[in-house]
């Protein structure tokens, strides 16, 4: 069986996600590029999209962040 790297892993964790997500803002010009190239490399390593968009996302994302 395949060994995944953590920071992969870390994808399948909301904040692992998030993490990934604010990485990739640093080098997209908006927050829904960097969206889609989280959501992307989780859908290709895992064969399904975390979110259904980045609105779905984004309340996610801000529930979290009230708690």
């Amino acid at each position: 069986m395949k060994q995944l790297p953590f920071e992969i892993l870390a994808l399948l964790s909301p904040s692992g996600f998030n993490d990934r997500f604010h990485k990739h803002c640093k080098t997209s010009k908006t927050y829904v590029e960097a969206y889609e190239k989280t959501d992307t490399e989780y859908e290709q390593i895992f064969g399904k999209r975390k979110y259904s968009s980045y609105n779905s996302f984004r309340v996610c994302m801000n529930r979290r962040l009230k708690m």
